[in-house]
């Protein structure tokens, strides 16, 4: 029986206290169609055949992870970090991207490492901004202000996009700054 080659299978940490983000960017992916994603809550894992699946498909891997869980996974690769609502410092290594809220003052503690680190919110010296909200109508303009690379290693050049906010996002109570850590997290991974 031969050996096949590791296959590179990008996965996305969202950090925060409750699954909020998390569930948000699930929820928006569904919507449009998110086949080829996979979301674990935990310490959850996948059997042998799941990870099969994932390796011959390019399934993409979004994880939960309270800060609690953070030691667990410290020596685990992890292609992007998004950083929501985290009431302590977290530090984990091994880290590629790191993506938060510049208004997120435990997530600021990242700036000493190696990772790359990717600013959204609502000041314009973020990475990204949304340059127009519009509720009425349902749709944001997601402006990317300068370059910066996706998951796959591959360079963004900044760029306007309208996203239309899916219906069953906008029933819920999802504040700016959820939406564009949530939007911004799906660009990078080249799901918008």
């Amino acid at each position: 029986m031969s050996e096949r080659a590791a296959v590179y299978i990008p996965v996305v940490y969202v950090i925060e206290e409750k699954p909020k983000i998390f569930d948000l960017i699930k929820n928006i992916l569904k919507t449009n169609g998110g086949e080829k994603n996979i979301f674990l809550y935990g310490g959850a894992d996948c059997s042998r055949d799941i990870k099969e699946y994932i390796e011959e498909n390019g399934v993409l891997i979004f994880r939960f992870a309270a800060p609690v869980l953070l030691p667990e996974i410290k020596n685990n690769r992890i292609d992007l970090a998004v950083l929501g609502e985290c009431k302590n410092p977290v530090r984990c290594g091994n880290i590629k991207s790191v993506l938060l809220n510049t208004d997120n003052s435990c997530g600021l503690k990242y700036l000493s490492q190696n990772a790359q680190i990717i600013t959204c919110g609502l000041k314009e010296k973020d990475t990204v901004i949304f340059s127009s909200i519009n509720l009425d109508e349902g749709n944001v303009i997601l402006d990317l202000q300068r370059s910066v690379k996706n998951i796959k290693c591959e360079m963004l050049e900044p760029f306007e996009k309208k996203i239309n906010i899916p219906e069953n996002i906008k029933c819920r109570i999802f504040t700016a700054e959820d939406l564009i850590l949530a939007f911004t997290a799906l660009m990078l991974c080249g799901k918008l």
